[in-house]
Parts: C-alpha cells; structure tokens; sequence
C-alpha cells in the first residue's frame, strides 16, 4: 500500500465549513486510509500566545479573558459541525490545563518558553480531536513518537528516535487506519513539550512522512500552489506545476512563504513528492516538488522571488575579513539571516535581513559604532533547473536590469538560482519586468551597447 500524509494549516480548519471542505479532500485523498495532521484553527495560536503574555506580565484576568474568547469559539465550530457533545470530553482536560497554565505564569510573573511551548500544545491538540471527529479517523498523539531536543520554541528532531518510534505507526496505517494527530509540536526524551518553530506543522508533516515511508505528502494551504512569482506584483503569476527539491529550497531562501526549508529537508533525504495545494480550490492547479529534477530548457527561469528588509553592512578594506565575519557571527546568533557576503579589495558587504528584536539590536550598535550600514535594500533571485543547463544563461538574464543600481552579484551554493541586491523602491517596476522576461519566454536579451566593454 502507498502511504499518503495530509496536512492542513489554520487556514484551511478555520471554522466549521473549513473543517468540512478538509474532510472531502481526506475522503477523496485517502478512501483506504492515511496520515493528517492538523494545524490549531486560525488565530489559536496568536491568541495563546497574547494570553501567556499577559499571564508572564501577572494579568491573570486579562489571560483567562483569552482564555474564555478560545473556549468560546472552540465550542461555536464544534456545535455547527453538530460534534460539541462528541469532543466535549477530550477538550475539557485541555481547557482546564491552559487554566492551569496560564495561572502558574502569572504566579511566577513570567512566561517561560517551555511554558509557552506546553500552552501552544493545547491549541493544536484541540483542532486535532475535532478533525478526527470531522473525518472520521482516530485521534494520536503526535509526541508519542516526534522527539526533538529541548530548544524549546525552535526544538529539533531526533530523527533516529522518530524512524523508530513511527514504526508502529506504519504498520497499523498500512492496514486501513486513518489517523489524525497534531502539527507543530515534539517532545523532550524527558516528555516536556516542544514546539518546532516557524512552518513548524509543515515540518511535522514531512518528518512523519520521511518516518513512515510515505510515497506523498500533502501541504494543504489557501494558495494554489507555488507560483511563478508574487502574484500582489505579478498579477499574471501562475502556479508552477512541477519543480525540483533545488528550485523548492532556493524559492524558500528568497521569499516563498509557502515553502519553509526545514519542512523541504524530510523530502530531499526519503525521496517522497511534496504536494502543495488549495483548500479552497482543490481541483485547480497545484505544485508537486519531485524528487527527480523535471525537465527544463537551457536558460529557462521557474520564478522569480524577493526578500524585503535587507540592510547592507560595508567594511573598508583596511578592516580585512575578521570584523565582517565576527559581525557575521553574532548576527545570526541573534536571529539574523545573512545573504550574502561579499570581500574584494575595495571592502567587504555583508548583506543581512534582522528577524528578531535581538538582532535589530545588534545592528543598531554596529551602525552606532560608525560601520557604514543602509537599510531599505531587497535580494532577488531568479531561480529554476533551466540555469544548471546554462550557466551564462542568469548573466544574460541580468541584462533585463538595464541601468538598475544592482548592491551586488549573490551566486551562493546553489546551482539553479542566481541573487542581486536591489533598492526595495525598484521592486514595484522590477519584479514584473523580470518576471515577463524571464518567466513568459521573451526572446533572448540582448545586453544594452554601454554595457559591452572590454
């Protein structure tokens, strides 16, 4: 039997007729039986979160304000769904242990990650008990068999630990089970509850698939599909029917925010098709990331992406490699993401796109020490399985630019992708000419007369 993994994001489980249109598709995907995992319902998880914060700050009436707004609409999708008195003894507990929780915060006068981590846990485990009731399938718990380290709030899987335990799991889907369990979460060896970080139920959907030998998982969201660009500046972009794991990864390194690396990672090592796919429209196009590369024209470009919200930091020359490389370090292990860094003789550019408070403040006080650094740049990447072909292909396609202040030449490890730093006030104009050049067949570039020198 091919084993198939379904996962619906909150989005797609956000109210009582989301729930219904996910159980067609499991009936429609899965007549003989599988794997869903589910993600909290819309907004859960934000909620949460705002009631730990308030618990952390000693606002316990204000956390259990939240916590009542939860129950409340928890119970709302369940009654319209006609399942409130069938879940209401499994949510019950969990409604009790958010309380729990939530008020040992507010004792403490703090919200720790592990204590965020354990809360979050109910948001999923709720969604997950009632899409089992929807679907007709047999609840699981995920932690039974998803170890991770104890990084609470970006854990990481131990992946010998979750082969093994998913054995079991295997055997019993094999047979006809349709089981539904919880995206997101892991647990300690100790049993403490771990939560695995941004795109974390997609990276639960692709480890379980990796575990248990699945032939095909599906990422179930609102989109159809990966597109060919950023469809609110390319109003033309289209979904991309077939891609390589390469052009997967290098689209989530430059902007697709359908595509989290870490939930690509379990498809490159077991080889399984990664599908994404809209709730919403299930019959309309969607993406398959296969395993085996498909076929590409010399040149041909898949899509073109973009990342907002880089600053560049320039070195002289003078300053040589370690100070651009120690900034480098401590940049990222305050939750920068670094594109790119770039040495010649006439200096070093370190490209960085800050993601957390802590890193925002370390580049503050490289800028206060008198480093050169600008903020308001993009990187762009024009990426597809047509470049490793061709090579020359990507400088010709650079040609598009015209007098363009290009920052710098990003090339990276990737050989099916190629990066520039651009003025984010050009992507507008840029993305969609791009896009039409590269991505529509447009005839070959010519590169412009003042740029043919010797």
């Amino acid at each position: 039997m091919s084993l198939k993994v379904l996962k619906f994001g909150g989005s797609s489980v956000g109210s009582a007729e989301a729930f219904r249109r996910a159980a067609a598709i499991v009936s429609e995907e899965l007549p003989t039986g599988g794997l869903v995992v589910v993600s909290a319902l819309r907004g859960t998880t934000d909620r949460i979160l705002e009631a730990c914060a308030a618990a952390g700050g000693g606002h316990l009436p204000s956390a259990r304000e939240h916590l009542v707004a939860l129950r409340d609409r928890h119970r709302q999708v369940a009654s319209e769904l006609g399942l409130w008195t069938e879940v209401r003894p499994a949510w019950t507990p969990l409604f009790d242990r958010l309380d729990r929780l939530l008020t040992g915060m507010a004792m403490l006068g703090e919200a720790t990650p592990r204590g965020r981590d354990a809360a979050l846990a109910v948001g999923e485990t709720l969604s997950a008990h009632l899409a089992a009731a929807c679907f007709g399938g047999a609840f699981r718990e995920v932690r039974e068999v998803l170890r991770t380290d104890a990084r609470f709030g970006k854990a990481r899987p131990q992946l010998a630990a979750l082969r093994t335990a998913a054995a079991p799991w295997r055997e019993s889907l094999e047979a006809g089970g349709l089981w539904i369990t919880q995206g997101f979460l892991g647990a300690t060896a100790e049993g403490h509850t771990t939560t695995l970080g941004r795109g974390g139920s997609d990276t639960s959907a692709t480890l379980l698939g990796e575990a248990l030998g699945a032939e095909e998982v599906q990422i179930w969201t609102d989109v159809d599909g990966v597109l060919t660009a950023d469809p609110s500046l390319v109003p033309g972009a289209r979904p991309i029917p077939q891609m390589s794991q390469g052009e997967a990864e290098a689209l989530s390194a430059f902007g697709a925010k359908v595509l989290h690396a870490d939930s690509l990672a379990p498809g490159a090592r077991a080889g399984f098709r990664l599908v994404v796919a809209n709730t919403l429209r299930p019959g309309a196009s969607r993406t398959e990331i296969l395993p085996v590369p498909p076929h590409r024209s010399p040149g041909a470009v898949t899509s073109v992406a973009y990342k907002e919200g880089i600053s560049l930091l320039r070195f002289p020359a003078s300053a040589g490699l370690e100070p651009p490389l120690k900034a480098a370090r401590s940049l990222e292990e305050a939750g920068a993401l670094r594109f790119g860094l770039i040495a010649s003789p006439a200096g070093t550019l370190l490209a960085v796109r800050p993601e957390t408070p802590a890193a925002a403040e370390v580049l503050g006080t490289l800028a206060a020490s008198g480093l050169a650094c600008e903020s308001g740049w993009a990187v762009v990447a024009l990426v597809g399985e047509g470049l490793r072909a061709d090579p020359l292909a990507a400088l010709r396609h650079l040609a598009a630019l015209g007098p363009e202040p290009v920052g710098g030449l990003l090339t990276g490890s990737s050989t099916v992708s190629i990066a520039f730093l651009v003025p984010e006030s050009r992507l507008g104009d840029l993305i969609p000419r791009l896009h039409d050049r590269c991505v529509d067949g447009q005839p070959p570039l010519r590169i412009p007369e003042r740029q043919k020198t010797g």
